[in-house]
């Protein structure tokens, strides 16, 4: 993991140092901010690969910084809380966040954490042209609206197609039920959330072999992972 960045937002001064060290014995670039408003004004000059993030903080907390940082990127988001609650937890995924590890934690899982979701989203083999997504075994063409499982054409019908180019495009990270309804369906038009589970059943018969490549993760929704 050499040459990433990594944005530290924690008020504990403790604590901060101690992920700042074990990140760059890892073999990061750290970034250390104290309080909400200095990591963003850090996260806006500099190349950031993914963000630590403290909730209950001066200034601004976590969770504007969260809202405020997925407005204009989609830069890994690590939580790091004393708020367990399964409400916080849930708030945080509401906000794209990608991992919500809570406090007291061990500063080496938070690190290799860390690794994964920026090997899958930097080194998976996946790239994305102007109007063609590939990822193992699937490729999408957002200009003519069709889909290749494996070569073989799939018949997508709208929705299907707008769920996987979403989960494709978020591969690796967990999408709650809300959030699918949010961007498949619209903020502004009401469905059961149920349907969402409908939708991914579909997704998964069309998918055929590679139907595990949508991961369940229970009690909150869904991940993409294209692997063998």
């Amino acid at each position: 993991m050499q040459n990433k960045q990594i944005l530290i937002i924690e008020d504990e001064a403790t604590i901060n140092r101690m992920i700042k060290s074990y990140f760059e014995k890892a073999g990061y670039t750290v970034f250390a901010a104290k309080d909400g408003l200095s990591g963003l004004d850090i996260f806006s000059n500099e190349a950031i690969d993914l963000v630590c993030l403290d909730i209950l903080m001066p200034n601004m907390n976590g969770w504007e910084v969260a809202y405020h940082i997925r407005k204009k990127s989609n830069v890994p988001i690590i939580m790091m809380s004393a708020l367990s609650e399964e409400e916080d937890i849930l708030k945080g995924y509401s906000l794209k966040v990608d991992d919500y590890i809570t406090k007291p934690f061990n500063v080496k899982i938070l690190v290799a954490k860390a690794n994964n979701i920026i090997s899958r989203i930097h080194d998976r083999n996946h790239f994305y042209a102007e109007d063609v997504i590939k990822t193992n075994h699937i490729t999408i063409d957002l200009n003519k609206h069709k889909v290749f499982i494996a070569e073989t054409e799939a018949i997508l019908s709208k929705t299907e197609f707008d769920m996987l180019v979403y989960l494709v495009k978020n591969e690796g990270r967990i999408c709650s039920r809300n959030l699918l309804l949010d961007e498949i369906w619209g903020i502004d038009v009401y469905v059961e959330d149920r349907i969402v589970d409908t939708y991914i059943k579909r997704l998964r018969k069309r998918l055929g072999p590679y139907a595990y490549f949508i991961k369940t993760v229970f009690g909150v929704g869904y991940r993409f992972e294209a692997t063998d």
